[in-house]
């Protein structure tokens, strides 16, 4: 959670380049299943690329510090160090001046895109510097986030910075502090559930109760997917991260000719991938729901976060497809909403849910977008993508010629 705001339109539309850049490299639609473009798709696809050059120029104006200057000019007290300079979740606007555990990830997506292996280098390090120092990488660079993560995806950058640069020392300074927080964190005894799958919780916020504190360490704050109370529920989105996670450290593994260590991690990976199947996947309605593992019941909400498990191949073929089936209830003129329905607010303190009916966000659309989940992709979901993509970059497009900003 960013303190009391929600998601700054900067790093929105930076996450937003960042998964146009990637559906662009993705493989090819078959003929017989992509649709004619309309006719007015090379004046947005020139709309969209002014627009990706403009975030291409941001990048450098865009850096802040947390070093000791900074730290000493702070005037809420409040900065944690960080070694390396950092994109903001607002960029160089006001708000937002911190590092944000899930956000950077997609920033990182189209740094790359972009060539900036700089920065996402020095990203990298500052948040294994985080998990050196806290055991995880924080919701923030502030003290108020010391008490929770977010969505563990730092994984993913390090294997994206791997693939474009191959560095073999770098490699080696990223395993030991993945390790750390795979195991002692997202693992340990605070965040492992009886049925082997991991949940959220926050030890110890000053400003949230317990349950929103935790949701905000979901990344979904908030949210009525949890039915109020992530800290019952075995999060899709985490546990899919997770796998993922467990993949890349076998990867790192194999990379050093480290057998043993790389089919534990193997093996890891498979565990949970046949525990989110067992307790999340609903055979009857074709489709993924959050699991309350206190009720021992899957709850009857829709959401983007059904889409996880296509991302790294985690669903079968035949899940996949009927998971597909169900892209229309989200589906409008902007994009995918991240629930099919405004869901009634299980949160008394807030009536309405920025996580819910109409909002829509770019993380899970990023997370389906990687060329591993493309193979899944056929017939009716197929079909809608591309046009999916062309109202979402309508939308943006549309939105800034009428502002003259983002």
């Amino acid at each position: 959670m960013k303190q009391n705001s929600a998601l700054s339109r900067r790093s929105f539309v930076a996450m937003a380049a960042a998964g146009a850049l990637a559906s662009a490299a993705m493989p090819a639609i078959p003929a017989v299943l992509q649709p004619s473009p309309p006719a007015e798709d090379d004046d947005l696809k020139t709309r969209w690329q002014k627009l990706d050059d403009a975030v291409r120029g941001w990048w450098d104006g865009d850096l802040r510090k947390a070093d000791e200057e900074a730290i000493r000019q702070d005037q809420k007290q409040t900065l944690l160090f960080l070694p390396w300079p950092y994109v903001s979740g607002g960029g160089s606007e006001v708000a937002f001046p911190e590092i944000y555990g899930w956000d950077t990830q997609f920033t990182n997506y189209a740094l790359l895109e972009h060539g900036r292996r700089d920065v996402v280098r020095w990203h990298i390090l500052d948040q294994l510097s985080q998990i050196d120092r806290f055991g995880k990488v924080l919701n923030g660079n502030r003290t108020y986030y010391i008490s929770r993560g977010q969505p563990p995806l730092l994984p993913w950058s390090v294997e994206n910075y791997l693939k474009a640069t191959g560095d073999e020392e770098f490699a080696l300074r990223a395993y030991p502090s993945l390790v750390v927080e795979y195991t002692q964190y997202w693992n340990g005894p605070t965040h492992q559930t009886p049925i082997g799958l991991s949940t959220c919780r926050d030890s110890g916020s000053t400003t949230l109760t317990p349950a929103l504190a935790a949701e905000c360490e979901a990344g979904l704050d908030f949210t009525p997917i949890f039915d109020g109370d992530v800290r019952r529920c075995v999060p899709i989105h985490i546990n899919v991260a997770l796998v993922r996670y467990a993949r890349v450290l076998e990867s790192l593994a194999t990379r050093f000719g480290w057998h043993e260590k790389a089919e534990m991690w193997h093996k890891e990976a498979q565990q949970r991938i046949d525990r989110i199947n067992e307790y999340c996947w609903d055979e009857k309605k074709g489709c993924y729901f959050e699991y309350d593992y206190v009720r021992k019941m899957r709850l009857p909400y829709y959401s983007l976060n059904v889409f996880w498990p296509l991302w790294h191949g985690i669903a079968t073929q035949s899940q996949a497809r009927r998971v597909v089936e169900h892209l229309e209830l989200f589906d409008r003129d902007y994009g995918l909403t991240f629930t099919d329905r405004d869901y009634p607010s299980p949160h008394p303190e807030y009536k309405v849910n920025e996580w819910a009916y109409p909002e829509a966000w770019p993380p899970p659309a990023n997370c389906r977008r990687p060329r591993s989940t493309q193979q899944w992709i056929s017939g009716q979901g197929a079909r809608r993508q591309p046009q999916i993509h062309r109202q979402c970059g309508r939308y943006l497009g549309e939105d800034r010629t009428s502002v003259g900003a983002l």
